[in-house]
């Protein structure tokens, strides 16, 4: 498997019918995307997804991706917000650890990372205004 992206779908009648589906992640690169967690504003509606993403590495090397979108999932923007690439140990599990939290546009990502054999969390303060 070489392209896993991030897709989303919606239901607005409690499962009856859903949408087409909207790809997340906004690259071409075939490349992986991957453990995604996501939030919505309830302040706005905007929706934050944050996943890992070797659009830009080789190997497997990774960074963390937030995408965003202000119009009910119709169609997002992404953003790097990992500072640099790291490269995950087949003997570790970094894992699908991924959460954001979001509220009235202060969202806050969180993510794990191993490096230099050691996992740590991190997180970023964004806010929804630097994105627009």
């Amino acid at each position: 498997m070489s392209d896993t992206d991030i897709w989303m779908i919606y239901s607005d009648d409690h499962g009856e019918s859903w949408s087409r589906s909207t790809k997340v992640n906004q690259d071409d690169s075939e490349r992986h995307q991957f453990f995604t967690w996501f939030d919505v504003d309830q302040s706005d509606g905007s929706i934050y997804v944050v996943y890992y993403d070797r659009r830009d590495t080789e190997g497997n090397a990774t960074d963390v991706y937030l995408s965003a979108s202000s119009n009910g999932g119709l169609s997002f923007t992404d953003f790097k917000i990992s500072e640099s690439s790291f490269t995950p140990s087949p003997k570790v599990f970094f894992g699908d650890y991924n959460n954001i939290s979001v509220s009235e546009g202060h969202i806050r990502p969180i993510w794990t990372r191993y490096e230099n054999n050691k996992l740590s969390i991190w997180t970023a303060i964004i806010s929804a205004a630097e994105l627009d």
